[in-house]
């Protein structure tokens, strides 16, 4: 009999399961924990949209400010404090008590961007138009400058100065003028389907997109236009299209 229990005791333990741990359950976080998680989760999702890669890490954790005891506590994302995601900024969430607005409450971060910036290979005088023998694509990690650029744009020169090395940004540059101060222009005057073409005089300077000034030839009468393109502009009349 003792040799039968044994033999029954030893099937038991082998059979399928019977030596198997119960799974373990996810460990919950606590509120503030899941919010930092959040937050982070959050600034990867808006970083997806943007070049380059980023990592972030939580610089100051939250702080939560006093609120009714008892019931379920919940985030909601709301925004980030600004679009450049490198250096300092934080994201903003909703609080919801048993899902009752009850304030708002932040994440501070720190953003390091990852990527390939512009840098001028030499010093460049303004009004150079932009070549790409004159910059170099060179890696950067930080937080880069605000726009900063990772390609050229077509259409565009300095506005200032620059000097080796420097990093490309938007603020350093200008748009080329295609019509000129004092020159002609080939002025198309736009009613619905009717357009009329005449030469008119530019008073002021613009490139592709922006408004000038035109000189009617007989009148002499000033009007705004929009540039077409090289010596080019369009007006519409009152009621055109």
């Amino acid at each position: 009999m003792r040799l039968l229990r044994i033999l029954c005791l030893t099937a038991a333990l082998c059979a399928p399961g019977a030596a198997q741990a119960p799974a373990e359950e996810p460990v919950a976080l606590a509120p503030l924990e899941q919010l930092q998680t959040d937050a982070l989760g959050y600034a990867q999702a808006q970083a997806a949209a943007l070049s380059g890669s980023y990592t972030f890490r939580v610089v100051k954790p939250p702080v939560l400010p006093r609120i009714p005891a008892g019931g379920k506590l919940s985030f909601e994302p709301a925004n980030v404090s600004r679009h450049e995601l490198g250096g300092m900024f934080f994201v903003s969430f909703r609080m919801r008590l048993d899902g009752r607005p009850v304030g708002m409450i932040r994440v501070d971060l720190e953003g390091t961007w990852n990527g390939q910036l512009l840098r001028a290979q030499s010093a460049l005088p303004r009004k150079t138009v932009l070549e790409e023998g004159a910059f170099e694509l060179t890696a950067f990690h930080g937080s880069p400058p605000v726009g900063a650029l990772g390609k050229l744009p077509a259409g565009y020169r300095l506005r200032t100065p620059i000097s080796p090395g420097h990093i490309l940004v938007m603020t350093d540059l200008e748009t080329i003028p295609v019509v000129a101060a004092g020159e002609p222009v080939r002025l198309a005057l736009v009613s619905g389907s009717l357009v009329i073409e005449v030469d008119a005089l530019a008073r002021s300077s613009g490139a592709v997109g922006e408004k000038v000034r035109l000189e009617m030839p007989t009148s002499h009468r000033n009007l705004q236009a929009v540039v077409t393109g090289p010596g080019e502009a369009r007006v519409l009349w009152a009621g055109g299209n």
